[in-house]
């Protein structure tokens, strides 16, 4: 909390009733205390005293939105949200089921000349809210979206921002001295918090917006209640596209440019083809930590209904990470999805890396799905694609096919 006795001043735009330390001083953390002419300033994830800016303010971090991470980069994909989604509760989509959206990356690096400092979430609870669906908290207002055409909102979205962190070092650099995470979070200057576009809340919902060429305007700090040098270099506007609906595209042709998560619609490799008793329920996947098959990198993997590629609102499951559990702890990114054998008698698994432009490899097992599950069984993987997950006990491979076809 700002210091009662600091001289000081907030710097201009900062809310200096909901700033966290709107003048940068933070009195009473450095060890001895500071000169007059100094701050005790967060550098480098440790308090020190530091001299005051030309200008006579404390130094201050400085947040920006990287147009390079988001122009040519969005792109548009079907996704399921079941009626207790934390992404419907929490106001990321306008309603439930099949919802079209239209994704991207927000990278924010700190070009101050301090850190953004905020510190243990549960000790600074007037600036987090906590969320019991994610089971986490919640620092509302880092950022929000909206989709624009001639001036008028046509959509809006916004970063849940649940963890603000030192993802990577800006604008590159070796990943050490790491020093804000969760548990205590900030973004080192020369430091960027990334939330990857396959990530929660990063979209706008555009089921109901025409395809065509619109703005999409991303603003960072959008209360002004973090400190920052400058806020004037807080909002970036680029042109984007709400591409025609692509579900009968062929999943398997190469992504004109990369594009990442399990329902893109380019960038799949077929895992092979199987024949099952309709009716039973299976899981395929190519996670060892799940004892179905194995994987290298991080992967995702759709099931399809016959021995065609299908689009993700056809999809019999759709799985990114397996959520089973290594022998050291480790949770999975290989994947596993959970369905039950259609009438047809006949599935499909595609898979491809998370991102379309990473190498993966994928060795494809199948197996029946006993009564109530099992331990290493993962989440409910049909749940993206709106598919049942009901369990079985009969065995549902055709003893002619062999269930454990490697790429």
């Amino acid at each position: 909390m700002e210091s009662a006795v600091s001289v000081h001043r907030a710097r201009p735009g900062c809310d200096p009733v909901n700033g966290i330390v709107c003048n940068g001083d933070y009195v009473g953390r450095c060890d001895p205390g500071c000169a007059s002419t100094q701050c005790c300033s967060p550098q480098s994830g440790e308090f020190r005293c530091v001299d005051l800016d030309p200008d006579g303010y404390c130094p201050a971090a400085d947040l920006s939105v990287r147009r390079d991470e988001i122009e040519g980069r969005t792109d548009v994909q079907w996704r399921f949200f079941a009626g207790d989604d934390c992404a419907l509760q929490e106001r990321c989509v306008n309603g439930p089921g099949w919802r079209r959206l239209l994704m991207f990356a927000t990278v924010t690096p700190n070009r101050g000349t301090a850190d953004l400092f905020m510190g243990p979430p549960a000790e600074n609870a007037a600036r987090f809210e906590y969320s019991t669906c994610h089971d986490h908290y919640h620092f509302d207002g880092y950022a929000a979206y909206e989709l624009q055409r001639d001036g008028a909102v046509i959509a809006r979205g916004h970063k849940q921002a649940f963890c603000l962190m030192d993802t990577t070092p800006y604008p590159d650099g070796p990943d050490t001295n790491l020093h804000y995470t969760c548990e205590n979070q900030g973004i080192q200057r020369d430091w960027q918090d990334v939330y990857g576009s396959y990530l929660d809340c990063q979209w706008v919902d555009v089921t109901d917006v025409a395809p065509g060429n619109y703005q999409l305007r991303v603003a960072v700090n959008t209360t002004q209640t973090l400190n920052e040098r400058d806020y004037s270099n807080n909002v970036i506007t680029v042109p984007v596209a709400v591409t025609p609906d692509d579900s009968a595209a062929d999943p398997t042709l190469p992504c004109p440019t990369p594009r990442e998560g399990a329902n893109r619609q380019c960038g799949f490799a077929r895992g092979g083809s199987f024949a099952c008793t309709p009716g039973v329920s299976l899981r395929a996947g190519c996670s060892a930590a799940c004892a179905v098959g194995s994987c290298t990198g991080d992967t995702v993997l759709r099931v399809c209904d016959g021995d065609a590629p299908c689009g993700p609102r056809a999809a019999l499951a759709i799985n990114d990470d397996s959520a089973c559990r290594s022998p050291t702890g480790r949770e999975d990114v290989c994947s596993v999805g959970r369905f039950v054998c259609p009438p047809s008698g006949r599935f499909t698994v595609l898979y491809g890396g998370l991102a379309s432009d990473e190498a993966v490899t994928c060795n494809v097992a199948v197996e029946p799905v006993a009564m109530g599950g099992d331990a290493g069984a993962p989440r409910d993987a049909a749940s993206d694609s709106g598919a049942e997950a009901a369990v079985d006990a009969a065995s549902g491979i055709d003893a002619t096919s062999d269930a454990r076809v490697a790429d």
